[in-house]
């Protein structure tokens, strides 16, 4: 593999996230940050004289994907995945979607994307109300999805 002629580094504010615009509009625009999941492969111990000697394993495991966002006045973006996890369990029906994360290169244009499969929440974090604070923090939210896999476009 030859040694890359872009020397520019990956800025964590140039993205953009999107699920379904029809579907999750608000939770898609309001959105601050996105992880990129790690992967892991598991080892394959194999029993030789005494020990385990690792071998590569046959599965990749993948990390949740989470996403954070500030939450409308209205709750609009709060309660779209509010419903969704609701009908997911309510109807019985594969409520997924595929996502997609856009990296945006140093002069705003797409970079590369990474595509989630089948995602669907699985946890959506406490919104904590407080009269002790002294500045406006605007109340954001935490959500957590699970997918069958992500690749790179």
């Amino acid at each position: 593999m030859a040694v890359t002629t872009n020397k520019n580094y990956v800025s964590p504010i140039g993205f953009n996230f999107l699920i379904d615009r029809e579907k999750y509009g608000n939770l898609e625009y309001f959105c601050t940050g996105v992880n990129v999941p790690g992967i892991s492969l598991a080892e394959a111990p194999l029993p030789y004289k005494g020990s385990n000697v690792a071998f590569t394993g046959d599965r990749i495991n993948f990390e949740d994907l989470t996403i954070k966002f500030n939450v409308t006045e209205n709750f609009e973006n709060y309660i779209e995945l509010f419903d969704w996890m609701h009908n997911l369990i309510n109807t019985g029906e594969p409520f997924v979607s595929d996502a997609r994360l856009s990296v945006l290169t140093s002069h705003n244009n797409v970079g590369k994307t990474i595509k989630f499969l089948d995602i669907f929440p699985t946890n959506l974090d406490t919104l904590e109300f407080s009269a002790k604070e002294t500045e406006i923090q605007y109340l954001e939210a935490t959500a957590t999805f699970k997918y069958t896999y992500f690749e790179f476009e």
